[in-house]
């Protein structure tokens, strides 16, 4: 049931694997401003969650990378907003690391120590979420190709992201 003036809100991130690290952004903007967090953003109407996470770690980090799993799920639930970034890790594609200057001021490759000894820099939820995935204890759903049977949709309008089918390793 939805509640007249409650928005629904729905971001993503990237979790870019570089080295031995993961891409980092500190941000211009927000209750985090001044700390590093996963570059991303909120998803456009009619945007992709692919999509818009591929166009938001380009806009904020300028690298392209291609997502390969989803990670982890944070919700939020306020008086006026239900709030849901979904995280995703990626493989570094291509482009040098840069801050756009306007939501991002510095980028950063930050490997697991600085995450574990220097957490005042960054978003809270980033060393709960990059540390699992630099020490590869995490796998994730990957994203598989999804159909409903019955229905009037097309391939592209679904995006599946499942444990892995057993063939997929």
């Amino acid at each position: 049931m939805s509640r007249a003036g409650h928005r629904n809100i729905i971001g993503v991130g990237g979790v870019v694997r570089m080295g031995d690290g993961v891409l980092l952004v500190r941000l211009t903007y927000s209750d985090i401003k001044g700390r590093f967090m996963f570059p991303g953003g909120k998803v456009d109407p009619g945007e992709s969650l692919e999509g818009a996470l591929v166009r938001e770690v380009e806009e904020e980090a300028g690298v392209v990378a291609e997502p390969e799993s989803l990670v982890a799920v944070r919700h939020r639930v306020d008086a006026d907003e239900l709030n849901t970034y979904l995280i995703f890790s990626m493989r570094y594609v291509r482009g040098e690391p840069h801050p756009n200057g306007q939501e991002t001021d510095a980028v950063a490759v930050v490997g697991a120590e600085q995450l574990r000894t220097q957490p005042e820099r960054f978003a809270s939820l980033v060393p709960e979420v990059a540390l699992p995935v630099l020490a590869g204890a995490t796998r994730g759903l990957c994203r598989r190709d999804y159909l409903p049977a019955h229905g009037r949709y097309g391939a592209e309008t679904f995006q599946l992201y499942a444990a892995p089918k057993r063939d997929d390793g």
